[in-house]
C-alpha cells in the first residue's frame, strides 16, 4: 500500500496542490461517483473527470477504480490526508480573523498580590468563558514594578490601586475594595465590632516604604491625623509576622479575609474604600488587550463583589 509520506513526497516536487482539486477528490469519495460529486459541486461531470484524471497522471497512481467508482489504496491515503489539509484550510480564515480580534492572542497581566484573591480569578474566569482562545499570563509584583513594566512593555496591562495618573496611561476602574484593619488577637481592639479612626490613635501603623505614594496617601487618609507610621520590614501582604499588640495594618478586604491565624480583621464603622484599576499604556495596545479591557469594562458580565 502507498503510504502518506511517499505519496506526498511524490506530489509536492511535481505540482502545486490545488485545494479545489483536493476537494474534488474528497467529494467524489464521499458521493460514491463522479456524476453525484459533479452535481454536489455544481460543475460539469466531464470537466471533473478530466481534472481528476490529470491529477492521477501527475501522481502516477490511480485514485479511483471506475465502474464502479471506488477508492484505491492510494486514493484512501490521498483522501485521508486531504481531509486534514482541507479542514485546516477551512479553519485558517476563522483563526486569522480571531487573531485580528485578539481572541487567540496573549495578554501579559501584572497585578498586585492583593488582586490574587478575587480580582484576577474573576477576570480570568470571564476571559475563559467569553474568549476561550485568549491567553492571559499573570505575574504578581509590587506597584512600583508594575509601573516600570508598563513603560518597558514587560506588561501589557496591570491591576493596581496606586498607579499614578499619567498622560500615557489609560485605565478602567474595575471595582472598589473596602479597607479593613488587621491586628493580632491580643491587640486591645481585637474584639471591637466597628472601628473609628480615633480608636487607632494609640497604635502604630505598619506600612512598607516600598508602597507607591498613592497607596500610602489612601491608607493615611482613612486614619486620624497624626497616626504614627512604623516601617514594615516584611514585603508583601501575605505575612503579618511583624504585628504586635501595639501595631496594626490596613489592607483590602480580600487580604483581610485571607489573613493568617492569630490575627483579626476589623471593619470601620464607615468603611473607606479604594479603587482597583486596570491600567495600560496607550501606545502599546493590541487586539488581545482590547478584549481584556472590554471584559473589565463590562462589569455586568462577571460578578462584582459588594
Amino acid at each position: 500500500m502507498t503510504n502518506t509520506a511517499s505519496l506526498w513526497r511524490h506530489i509536492l516536487p511535481g505540482m502545486s496542490m490545488d485545494l479545489r482539486l483536493m476537494r474534488y477528490v474528497v467529494t467524489v469519495a464521499d458521493e460514491g461517483g463522479f456524476q453525484r460529486a459533479a452535481d454536489h459541486l455544481h460543475v460539469a461531470q466531464p470537466a471533473l473527470s478530466r481534472q481528476i484524471g490529470a491529477l492521477e497522471r501527475t501522481l502516477g497512481v490511480a485514485l479511483f477504480t471506475r465502474r464502479p467508482t471506488a477508492l484505491t489504496d492510494a486514493g484512501r491515503v490521498f483522501v485521508e490526508s486531504a481531509r486534514r489539509i482541507l479542514l485546516e484550510a477551512d479553519q485558517l480564515a476563522d483563526l486569522t480573523r480571531a487573531a485580528a480580534r485578539g481572541e487567540s492572542g496573549t495578554v501579559r497581566l501584572g497585578h498586585v498580590v492583593s488582586a490574587s484573591f478575587e480580582a484576577v480569578p474573576r477576570l480570568m474566569d470571564s476571559a475563559r468563558r467569553h474568549h476561550p482562545s485568549l491567553r492571559v499570563e499573570t505575574t504578581e509584583a509590587w506597584s512600583v514594578e508594575l509601573v516600570e513594566g508598563l513603560g518597558t512593555q514587560r506588561f501589557d496591562a496591570v491591576l493596581s490601586r496606586s498607579v499614578p495618573h499619567r498622560q500615557e496611561f489609560e485605565r478602567v476602574a474595575m471595582w472598589l475594595d473596602e479597607l479593613v484593619v488587621v491586628v493580632t488577637d491580643d491587640h486591645p481592639l481585637s474584639t471591637v465590632d466597628q472601628l473609628t479612626p480615633a480608636d487607632l490613635t494609640g497604635s502604630r501603623l505598619l506600612l512598607s516604604p516600598r508602597h507607591l505614594p498613592g497607596w500610602r496617601a489612601t491608607v493615611l487618609s482613612a486614619l486620624a491625623p497624626g497616626t504614627v507610621v512604623q516601617d514594615s520590614r516584611t514585603p508583601g501582604w501575605r505575612r503579618f509576622d511583624e504585628l504586635t499588640a501595639e501595631t496594626f495594618a490596613v489592607v483590602t478586604r480580600p487580604v483581610g479575609d485571607n489573613r493568617p491565624p492569630g490575627t483579626t480583621a476589623l471593619r470601620f464603622a464607615k468603611p473607606p474604600s479604594v479603587s482597583l484599576d486596570l491600567v495600560w499604556h496607550r501606545e502599546y495596545t493590541s487586539p488581545a488587550l482590547r478584549l481584556l479591557v472590554n471584559l473589565a469594562r463590562a462589569k455586568q458580565r462577571w460578578s462584582v463583589p459588594e
